[in-house]
């Protein structure tokens, strides 16, 4: 019994040693994806299934791939060989252990498309029965990746029971989806066509839109617009400076600034943002600068002590104390 049960183990593990190196060798990986057609007879199946979407994509159990469907019709194209459509990945999980793994379908020809990639099927009466059946409702590819998820090679395809990533039902998976086709319904309304006019109708439309604007009138118009702007940008100066004179002429008056400071403080509020600052500051000098009685003293020995304030504007505008006197005529320290 004992040495039964070894054997019995050692086969297990085996076997699952074998089938984990034939699925790396394989590097396929299953992924389930899009409905297939739901209303199917024995008598037709849909002709062409979406496969795989376009670029990145996550399936429902976190993996992650990269579909470049150009790469895989290339690879179809040059092992010119067709792609077999099989119950829930026989080809992949039985076939290469000897088991049987029956087509139901074969894939005759990839097409890459803006939204992925799909194929043109030639359904078997095996494959046929399940769609009617309704047993294996969605499709999933078999992908063969690199180390960084990109698809290299469509190894196969199966019928499943459970999607890997919720899409549309492969019924809706032909040249015009659907969406699609409410889309262009959309756009033919908003060009003012019919509801039912088709894609090279609306593309004509569009460019007939272009040809309605007179490049004259469009440079006209543009040039009329930089006008409109610097007339704008004038009248803005303008009021700025009636603003700002209104404001040193009244600091002036109070005795606040000297006509020396004016043309610093005129520099100053050349922006919107330094006319507030000087009013700011202004606001913050002193009631008024007081006589200096400098024509009754030795002109040599007297020298004027500078304010609080006087110095707030030295520091605002960067001036030395001896550049500050000479711009004032007051003595030098």
């Amino acid at each position: 019994m004992i040495k039964h049960a070894a054997t019995t183990l050692l086969i297990s593990c085996l076997s699952a040693s074998i089938e984990a190196d034939a699925l790396a060798m394989t590097s396929v990986t299953a992924i389930d994806v899009f409905a297939a057609e739901p209303n199917a007879t024995t008598q037709a199946g849909p002709a062409w299934i979406k496969l795989t979407p376009r670029g990145a994509f996550t399936s429902r159990d976190g993996r992650d791939f990269i579909v470049e469907p150009e790469v895989l019709v290339e690879r179809f194209n040059a092992d010119k060989v067709s792609v077999p459509l099989d119950l829930d990945h026989a080809t992949v999980k039985k076939a290469m252990f000897g088991e049987a793994a029956p087509a139901v379908a074969w894939i005759e020809e990839l097409q890459a498309r803006a939204d992925g990639l799909y194929g043109r099927v030639a359904w078997l009466a095996t494959g046929l029965e399940v769609l009617t059946a309704k047993s294996h409702r969605y499709i999933s590819p078999s992908l063969k990746t690199d180390d960084k998820g990109r698809a290299t090679w469509l190894h196969s395809a199966a019928l499943v029971a459970a999607p890997g990533i919720s899409m549309p039902a492969v019924a809706s998976a032909s040249a015009t989806t659907s969406k699609e086709t409410s889309m262009l319904k959309a756009i033919a309304m908003a060009l003012n066509l019919a509801p039912e006019a088709n894609e090279a109708s609306c593309l004509s439309a569009i460019g007939d839109l272009f040809k309605r604007i007179d490049p004259a009138i469009h440079q006209q118009t543009l040039a009329s617009l930089a006008a409109a702007n610097t007339e704008l940008v004038a009248i803005k100066d303008a009021g700025r400076k009636a603003e700002v004179d209104t404001l040193l002429e009244g600091a002036l008056t109070a005795k606040k600034i000297t006509p020396a400071q004016r043309p610093q403080f005129e520099a100053l509020c050349a922006t919107d943002d330094g006319l507030a600052q000087v009013k700011t500051l202004i606001e913050t000098l002193g009631a008024g600068l007081q006589n200096s009685n400098l024509d009754k003293r030795d002109a040599v020995t007297v020298v004027q002590t500078l304010s609080a304030e006087d110095r707030d504007i030295m520091k605002m505008m960067g001036l030395s104390e001896e550049d500050y006197r000479k711009a004032n005529g007051l003595t030098a320290s």
